[in-house]
């Protein structure tokens, strides 16, 4: 059995490890395509904002450069306005403008080559590095520049305009204009302000020279040239170098991702619209650490969500689970009370054939009483396995309703044992089996319990072994008892050599309605194991079974039982005196409504010499008892369930009438209830016994001798 139990448990949680590990797959793989999208929306975004990035900065480097030309351009155009202007005044006024503009150095370029600065400085423009790229110039002109004379160091972006037409500023003409501001103003103006400020704008030539970058470049990490930069570099996917450069020469933009020094990066190429002819390009760069702690911040914050599903979804599949299960242990309890049903009827209608049959062949020998007699026998065993199948079905009843009570009392196992002995070694004589009882081992017959229930349990388990154990075979019964305190730790061992059960069945053997046939015509309603492991665990006990096709079945019960002292038994002088008593002359009201149960009743007291007097309901027997003499009836039979009046409010009636024998006149009901709260409830309205139908003629002409003595 505990095999059985072991399998079960890890059934259980092989199931629930299932569940389980379906529910991790499930969210595992679920999270891993969330994931797998996240990466690719967040990379996808990436180098939209990238794009916006490089629209955004290369506007505000245009916008730069136009405002310087527009500067220069209005400077030019204020010279050119005031004609009688003197070549000292335009030199001071390009003082002033350096102060209050962007512009670190202004030069005037004169027609003649000569260079005049904010600084009062004149100098010949062969001498001025930015020489060729001003006269190459047309128009706008605009390049990246460095100082390093003593008196100015530092780059620059060298803005230019070289004039078609010289403008006359009084005796010399002015053939351009040339202006200088830092690079980190530009760059200042690149500031990154996605991905938390750890990106890198750069502006280059098409050769890769680097002429500016935003405050987050390095020059230790990127060469002056970007394009060199990336000859080590591994790219991914359709990028590479060459394509870089193929894109460049054909003034398009591209977006590539390359591993440089261990460190993934996605780069944007962007032209740029200038004027002039200078032909620049945006570098917008983005370190893929900056986009996989996006993926990671999105991914753990929805981490409590995927945590939060995985608990609905586990309770859900759970429910569905336990539902299922459910539904099927209704199923098998369906099937399993249908079967009982069928088997019930059967257990029913067999007896009931029996009683039937015997009735007419009785009929039929009514001049043979041998056979009278043998007739009677067989149907009295009829009658009584009918009542055992209608007492099991009730006690299930009882049970499922959750009404199943215990009443203990002081009880001597030896007794109890001597009335199994009796009943189950008569039976197993009939059937040609051994059955034998030891209870050396009970060393403490005197205990409190509840003496029914143990009977019951103890019937219905040695009545199975019976049952299904082959002729020939052995069936026993043995006690043994352990004292711990005052308490009898008492082990009931039922044990045969009978048909055995198979594993499977042992799985289910305490199911309500299940029963496994080990052998023909062996039926019965499969409630005796179930309504015994209720009752030992509702009396505190424990019970388990063992048992092995072809080698029999032992059953084993555990009982805690409250060891008492023991009472002194009645002298056998007295006990033979009883017997001795007659019921002759004995007055008894009889109320009855059931005609037949009425006839029966009281023609068996009328046979052993008793005065009968018949009421039909409660009413006429309380009518009867209070027009009669006080002390004429010397006991009063009631039936429980009656029309008008039932029992309980006669019995109640007749206590309270006021006579002087009211309170002293035996009163026994005659119920159909054999439940042990029926004959509490008898007993509370006044009754002094209970006798419990079917009928029992012997105990009740016991107890009614009782009264006599």
């Amino acid at each position: 059995m505990k095999e059985i139990k072991l399998k079960k448990y890890q059934l259980k949680w092989k199931v629930v490890a299932l569940l389980l590990a379906v529910v991790a797959a499930v969210l595992g793989g679920g999270y891993w395509l969330y994931q797998q999208s996240i990466e690719k929306a967040v990379y996808s975004t990436t180098e939209s904002f990238m794009e916006q990035i490089a629209d955004h900065d290369q506007l505000n480097i245009i916008n730069q450069l136009n405002g310087k030309w527009e500067y220069l351009d209005s400077m030019l155009a204020r010279v050119s306005e005031s004609r009688n202007s003197n070549l000292k005044d335009v030199v001071y006024n390009l003082s002033v403008e350096a102060k209050s503009t962007d512009f670190d150095k202004l030069y005037l370029v004169m027609e003649n080559g000569r260079i005049y600065n904010n600084s009062y400085l004149e100098t010949d423009l062969e001498k001025a590095p930015w020489k060729k790229a001003y006269q190459q110039a047309e128009d706008y002109f605009v390049t990246s520049y460095s100082e390093d004379s003593r008196e100015q160091w530092g780059e620059y972006l060298l803005y230019g305009k070289h004039l078609p037409t010289s403008i006359p500023c009084g005796k010399y003409k002015i053939s351009g204009i040339v202006g200088l501001v830092p690079l980190d103003q530009v760059a200042s103006q690149m500031k990154m302000e996605s991905f938390d400020g750890r990106g890198v704008a750069l502006v280059i030539r098409p050769t890769g020279e680097i002429i500016t970058a935003s405050q987050q470049y390095s020059s230790s990490t990127v060469t002056q040239n970007y394009l060199t930069s990336l000859e080590s570099c591994d790219f991914y996917g359709d990028g590479s170098l060459e394509a870089c450069k193929k894109a460049i020469e054909e003034g398009k933009g591209i977006f590539v991702e390359y591993e440089q020094d261990g460190e993934r990066f996605s780069a944007l190429f962007q032209p740029m619209e200038l004027q002039g002819e200078e032909d620049w390009y945006l570098v917008v760069r983005v370190s893929q650490q900056v986009t996989a702690e996006q993926v990671r911040l999105l991914i753990w914050s929805s981490v409590p969500f995927f945590l939060v599903l995985g608990i609905v979804v586990l309770l859900v599949a759970w429910f569905l689970y336990h539902n299922v299960n459910a539904a099927r242990i209704a199923r098998a309890s369906e099937q399993a009370k249908s079967t009982f049903l069928a088997n019930m009827s059967h257990e029913i209608r067999t007896p009931l054939n029996g009683i039937v049959g015997l009735q007419y062949l009785m009929r039929e020998n009514l001049d043979d009483r041998e056979k009278l007699l043998e007739y009677l026998s067989k149907a009295e065993v009829s009658a009584d396995f009918l009542k055992s199948v209608i007492t099991d079905v009730l006690d299930m009843s009882k049970i499922e309703n959750g009404q199943m009570e215990l009443y203990t009392e002081e009880m001597n196992l030896k007794d109890l044992v001597g009335e199994l002995e009796t009943l189950i070694g008569i039976q197993a004589e009939e059937k040609g089996l051994h059955f034998s009882v030891d209870h050396t081992e009970a060393s403490y017959p005197f205990v409190k319990g509840d003496v029914l229930r143990i009977k019951q349990v103890l019937t219905n388990l040695l009545g199975n072994a019976l049952k299904f154990t082959p002729k020939g075979g052995d069936v026993s019964l043995k006690i043994q008892q352990i004292r711990a305190g005052d308490t009898a730790q008492t082990t009931f061992i039922v044990a045969d050599t009978g048909y055995g059960m198979s594993p499977e069945f042992l799985e289910k053997i305490w199911v309500p309605f299940e029963q496994e046939r080990r052998a023909a015509s062996q039926n019965g309603t499969g409630l005796g194991t179930t309504l015994s492991k209720t009752l030992v665990e509702k009396m505190g006990g424990r019970i388990s079974v063992e048992s092995h096709l072809d080698k029999g079945t032992v059953f084993t019960i555990i009982l805690p039982l409250e060891i008492v002292q023991p009472k002194e038994a009645p002298s056998a002088s007295a006990a033979g005196a009883e017997k001795e008593i007659r019921l002759a002359g004995m007055r008894i009201l009889v109320a009855e409504d059931n005609e037949i149960n009425r006839m029966i009743i009281c023609s068996v007291l009328e046979e052993r010499g008793c005065i009968i007097f018949e009421a039909e309901n409660g009413k006429d027997a309380v009518s009867i008892f209070e027009n009669s003499e006080a002390g004429f009836f010397d006991l009063v039979l009631m039936d429980i369930q009656m029309p008008v009046m039932n029992g309980y409010a006669a019995a109640k009636a007749i206590r309270s009438s006021g006579r002087a024998d009211s309170a002293k006149i035996p009163i026994f009901a005659m119920t159909a209830n054999a439940f042990r709260e029926d004959v509490d409830k008898a007993l509370a309205s006044g009754m002094n016994d209970v006798a419990t139908k079917p009928l029992d003629i012997s105990l009740l002409l016991e107890k009614i001798n009782h009264l006599q003595s």
